[in-house]
């Protein structure tokens, strides 16, 4: 089912998700934030490859994982929340796999915000796990794309 509505998000944007949560690649049962990472249009569809977000335990941050606080009023989250850039995966930006912002500041559109890299501690702190990510040897797990 394509979102035929939705403009494609572009990288930086997070967006609300049914990431995955094993290797069947069906949507996961729970709609968490996103950070999109790479966008891809071909033939008509739009894949986009995003991040891992959640708010549980963001004060154990490991090697490819950064914070962004939920008062940052660019992203759009209402938690503090956690990204991993070593839990990536590709999906078909559908609705199958993402849904309508709770706070509906896009409209229907799954954009929830911007990861905003003109405040320096959201840019500190990706550079920091890329870095981290890069020296610990935790290349991106990325999923494959479900039909």
């Amino acid at each position: 089912m394509t979102a035929r509505y939705w403009a494609p998000p572009r990288p930086g944007d997070i967006v609300h998700c049914r990431f995955p949560q094993d290797a069947f690649a069906v949507p996961g049962p729970k709609e968490r934030p996103a950070l999109v990472i790479r966008v891809e249009t071909r033939r008509g569809s739009v894949d986009v490859e995003v991040a891992y977000g959640t708010s549980q335990r963001i004060d154990d941050v490991h090697a490819g994982e950064f914070v962004v606080v939920g008062s940052d009023p660019d992203a759009g989250l209402t938690k503090d929340t956690k990204f991993d850039l070593c839990n990536i995966v590709a999906l078909p930006f559908n609705e199958d796999w993402f849904g309508p912002d709770p706070a509906s500041r896009f409209g229907r559109h799954p954009k929830r915000g911007r990861l905003n890299l003109e405040n320096l501690q959201n840019k500190k702190n990706l550079q920091a796990a890329v870095a981290e990510a890069k020296h610990a040897g935790r290349l991106p797990v990325r999923g494959h794309r479900s039909a």
